[in-house]
């Protein structure tokens, strides 16, 4: 009778040998050819495109995307100055000094995107970016009002309105610029 050692190494081996064989033949066997057409269907049942803009929505998208670089990294700096007030200096005046051309930003592109003329189809979306960039501005007028007073209470307002401009834009973003960089 052969030890138990030499069984369990040849169940091993024919477990290995058997694995193995079962995997050539998976990889061997023929496969149905795919219908291209039935792929690409499945593809756009899963997300479908947006309509093409009009020649009118792509302009107004070209007027407004020169104000939104501006306003994707106007809102970064804002982030970041609120970032290194809480972890660096939590000197006010320093904080103000950096917030100070974000506020004039903000309430200058507010008036301007106001301003600009929206086609009847991108209503809704023209009246959206307006909000994020009145959100921004009261965000950045609420971190005046605490570096001038110090209540707390402000920079936590002042992020609420910020995460929702935010958010606000990146609605917008998808409308005008699909799979636009989000760095937010």
């Amino acid at each position: 009778m052969p030890g138990r050692r030499p069984l369990l190494l040849a169940g091993v081996v024919v477990a290995l040998a058997a694995t193995t064989g079962a995997a050539w033949l998976h990889e061997i066997r023929p496969r149905p050819v795919a219908d291209p057409t039935a792929q690409t269907s499945g593809a756009r049942a899963e997300k479908t495109q947006p309509p093409a803009l009009t020649a009118d929505e792509e302009r107004f998208a070209t007027e407004l995307w020169a104000l939104h670089r501006e306003a994707t990294r106007s809102a970064v700096a804002m982030s970041f100055a609120g970032i290194s007030y809480h972890t660096d200096d939590r000197d006010p005046r320093a904080f103000a000094r950096k917030i100070e051309p974000l506020a004039k930003f903000f309430h200058d592109a507010e008036t301007q995107v106001r301003t600009m003329n929206a086609p009847p189809s991108l209503s809704g979306t023209h009246a959206q970016y307006v909000d994020a960039m009145a959100l921004y501005a009261n965000a950045a007028a609420e971190i005046l009002k605490f570096t001038e007073d110090g209540d707390a209470q402000r920079l936590g307002e002042a992020h609420r309105m910020d995460v929702k401009a935010s958010q606000d834009m990146l609605r917008v973003g998808e409308v005008l610029w699909p799979g636009q960089y989000k760095p937010h």
